[in-house]
């Protein structure tokens, strides 16, 4: 079995493909060379076709796939951790990393903020007194 095998499928491919286009990729390896680049090229193109229909239609608003509500956020950590199950374990670790340290940079600046404030309030108190 090969890598491909364990690919996940995100929403938007759940929304440009189907079932019959995952057939015909899947014939391809038993299709001669001229019939794979012609298949290939079908599968992408009605991939592609039902792409530009999705965005052309309400369709694309009302399954939201491709923003967020307005109550989501949208930071550099949510889209990491969006990517995160599509990476292989190499990519994984990296972004864990990535994650770690906007996290560690994060807690950083609130750390640092904090002690500002802190030192303004005392600041403020040794005037008042």
């Amino acid at each position: 079995m090969s890598e491909e095998s364990t690919i996940k499928f995100t929403d938007f491919d759940y929304l440009t493909g189907d079932h019959h286009l995952q057939m015909v990729k899947a014939a391809l390896p038993y299709v001669n060379l001229q019939g794979q680049r012609f298949l290939s090229i079908l599968v992408k193109f009605q991939e592609l076709r039902r792409t530009i229909a999705l965005f052309n239609g309400d369709e694309a608003s009302t399954v939201g796939v491709m923003s967020l509500g307005n109550a989501e956020r949208r930071s550099p950590l949510d889209m990491l951790n969006a990517i995160r199950p599509y990476a292989d374990p190499q990519d994984q670790d990296f972004i864990d990393m990535v994650c770690n340290l906007i996290e560690g940079l994060r807690i950083g600046s609130q750390y640092q903020q904090e002690m500002m404030m802190q030192e303004a309030a005392g600041m403020t108190r040794r005037r008042c007194v």
